[in-house]
């Protein structure tokens, strides 16, 4: 789902569920309890309830398929689909939007708005500044709305899961790289809550920062300066466009981060926080007069994608705890692979291997 769909979504629907004779007001934060919870009409899959309909998978998390519900409601309507149609709640939406609109111009209740935009522009100025002239990869979990202390940063259960989490190191021997999980001794609480991070060497090595903020809002910052300059200068150049300034990534390192930020920070959130939906950001930094290598290799050299402009290509949705967190990773990563002038129909093989991108043409 988009941030704009959601906000009209909890806006016009006066951050009530519903349901006919519920209203019961929700939010964003708090226990899960107190939830709300967007629903789809038409289920975002063609094989959940009400899915069959000629919908795209975008149209499915557009505002007009979302239907703002309790949790109790939620699960009523999506086990009985023979009497809650799309037709039905449909117009069960209408009429509740219609009584929003109702007590908002006689004053009898009033909306508390979902926003973090201001937060999320603050993380953004504060990722650029941080990550100067590297290239890092960060993924980003926030709440749907902000509020301080949503969470206990210095939980024992959330340190453990928190220490559990891999990063990547490089080796000596330049391009080959292992996971291990982080240090401990580098994790201290900080004004936000609890971070961890190594610095020592970003250009030769590959640093990272992880932070958990007690308002609910993670972040997972990878460097992989050290591999772009390594591939600029060691990989055949034979199909590359000619470009004095060139700076090579080669996918399988961005698919690889992407699959372990993502899925550490989405491990977390289902384990620790209490949200129910939450914004998952993705972003590269410095990619300007950057290019992507698919890995693939003929007998004319590796294949590229095309030099990139934007320096700081953002990509964001909004995803739900019940969403499978493979699907959300694959969405993601071909998302930035569109973005760097290649395509991939699927990420992973039926053995959950990557699969390699290729262009959308040849000649």
């Amino acid at each position: 789902m988009k941030m704009k769909d959601v906000k009209i979504l909890w806006g016009r629907s006066g951050n009530r569920c519903a349901f006919p004779g519920c209203k019961i007001e929700l939010t964003p934060d708090g226990t899960e309890s107190t939830l709300g919870e967007m629903a789809h009409i038409v289920a975002d899959s063609p094989n959940g309830p009400r899915g069959e309909s000629n919908l795209t998978a975008e149209e499915r998390n557009e505002y007009s398929n979302l239907i703002l519900l309790c949790p109790t409601h939620h699960s009523l309507i999506d086990s009985n689909t023979k009497e809650w149609t799309v037709e039905k709640l449909k117009q069960i939406k209408a009429e509740h939007e219609k009584w929003v609109t109702n007590q908002l111009e006689q004053g009898k209740i009033s909306i508390n708005q979902i926003d973090n935009s201001m937060f999320l522009e603050s993380k953004e100025k504060e990722w650029t500044n941080f990550a100067e002239n590297f290239i890092w990869i960060i993924v980003g979990l926030t709440p749907l709305g902000i509020s301080d202390d949503s969470i206990d940063t210095l939980n024992p259960k959330l340190l453990e899961s928190f220490h559990n989490l891999e990063v990547w190191k490089l080796h000596k021997s330049y391009g080959i790289t292992t996971s291990s999980r982080i240090s401990r001794p580098d994790t201290r609480p900080n004004e936000y809550g609890i971070i961890n991070e190594d610095l020592r060497d970003n250009q030769n090595d590959l640093g990272h920062k992880i932070q958990v903020f007690r308002n609910g809002h993670c972040e997972f910052m990878t460097c992989i300066q050290a591999l772009v300059n390594h591939y600029t200068q060691n990989l055949d150049k034979n199909n590359l466009p000619h470009h004095p300034s060139i700076r090579i990534l080669l996918y399988e390192d961005i698919a690889k981060r992407f699959i372990s930020q993502i899925g550490s920070l989405i491990n977390i959130w289902h384990m620790h926080l209490p949200f129910n939906d939450m914004l998952l950001t993705a972003t590269i930094t410095n990619t300007t007069n950057s290019i992507l290598c698919s890995g693939r290799k003929s007998f004319m050299g590796y294949e590229y994608g095309s030099p990139v402009k934007l320096n700081l290509p953002k990509y964001s949705k909004v995803i739900n705890k019940s969403e499978n967190s493979e699907l959300v990773i694959e969405h993601f990563i071909k998302r930035y692979v569109n973005f760097f002038g290649l395509n991939i129909d699927n990420v992973f093989d039926e053995k959950g291997n990557l699969i390699l991108p290729s262009k959308l043409y040849y000649y």
